[in-house]
């Protein structure tokens, strides 16, 4: 962004200043944001690791408690009132409870589910949010995008899901579609609800994230409960102890809470740029703990996603230049 000293002849346009207290804030919500993208990177790993330790359900539901008590001290040490946490607009909790409450929950399922073939591709797929905020941010939030740009990144990024899977999907059925489509609509509900916060400017100390998450455990203690999850449960140990933490405190605690700050306040355009490498580092952690699930297509697919959601932002920074000048 550009500042304009309008007492000088021809409006001779200069950088802000790094003392500037609004663009400090600024910086510091990007940084927020980056930390909130670190920990996203090993939300696939604690999915996958929890669910196998014991249970989809029992590990998000334990998650979610670690997680809300970490935002809410958090929220505390901020200086902030514990009610902003619950005192919610009616429109941001209904838009919350499916963006954050629903899409995790079937995210953890999808991840529980899943072959361990398939675990990095279901990380791909769910990272596929990237595009979906740009042509959602397309309708919501007035922006007019280069349309050209904007079809060439939705479909490159799709046909890198495809390439994940591997071209022997055109050959032959492939095993189970299920957790890949229900990784597809999570992604959809978390990038409508980011833009939806942005559209509807939710001030800062509003972070819905928390109250979510609390639903979002009570959702999955009921679902496990259907399903008899809750029975493995008798098979708790250290290593489940370890990604309950590890997952409550930085991919949901932290991240979220994180995330609220910099999606609000900080550079949104930086902050989409380095989200579209979140699925390249998950994608090579899976590989790693997981090494049966690397596939052939796995690496061109990642960087494929990733190049179409750079072109599809891109579409939305050429216009905005365009229209400046």
């Amino acid at each position: 962004m550009w500042i304009t000293n309008g007492s000088l002849s021809g409006h001779t346009p200069m950088k802000p200043s790094s003392a500037d207290p609004a663009h400090g804030a600024s910086r510091w919500a990007t940084a927020s944001a980056i930390v909130a993208l670190a920990f996203w990177c090993w939300s696939g790993p604690c999915f996958a690791a929890g669910a196998r330790a014991i249970g989809a359900m029992p590990h998000l539901t334990l998650s979610c408690i670690v997680g809300v008590t970490t935002s809410t001290l958090i929220h505390v040490l901020r200086r902030h009132r514990l009610r902003d946490l619950v005192l919610l607009p009616g429109r941001v909790a209904v838009a919350g409870f499916f963006g954050i409450a629903v899409y995790t929950v079937i995210l953890a399922i999808a991840f529980g589910i899943a072959a361990d073939s398939d675990l990095a591709q279901v990380s791909l797929i769910n990272y596929l949010w990237p595009i979906w905020m740009v042509l959602l941010g397309f309708a919501l939030l007035g922006e007019k995008p280069r349309i050209a740009l904007a079809l060439a990144g939705a479909l490159l990024g799709f046909a890198g899901v495809v390439v994940t899977k591997g071209l022997e999907t055109f050959s032959r059925p492939p095993s189970s579609l299920l957790p890949h489509a229900m990784a597809l609509v999570g992604a959809f509900l978390w990038a409508l609800y980011s833009v939806l916060i942005k559209r509807w400017r939710v001030p800062e100390e509003k972070g819905g994230s928390t109250l979510m998450f609390f639903l979002c455990g009570l959702l999955a203690a009921a679902v496990g409960a259907v399903n008899g999850e809750w029975a493995r449960i008798a098979s708790f140990n250290g290593t489940a102890l370890f990604w309950i933490l590890f997952m409550g405190i930085g991919p949901i605690g932290i991240a979220y809470y994180a995330w609220e700050i910099g999606i609000k306040r900080g550079s949104v355009h930086l902050i989409a740029v380095l989200a579209y490498f979140v699925p390249v580092v998950s994608a090579l952690l899976i590989a790693w703990l997981y090494r049966e699930s690397l596939s052939p297509g796995l690496f061109p697919g990642a960087v494929m996603i990733a190049a179409g959601a750079f072109l599809g932002k891109r579409s939305v920074a050429e216009s905005e230049s365009t229209e400046s000048g």
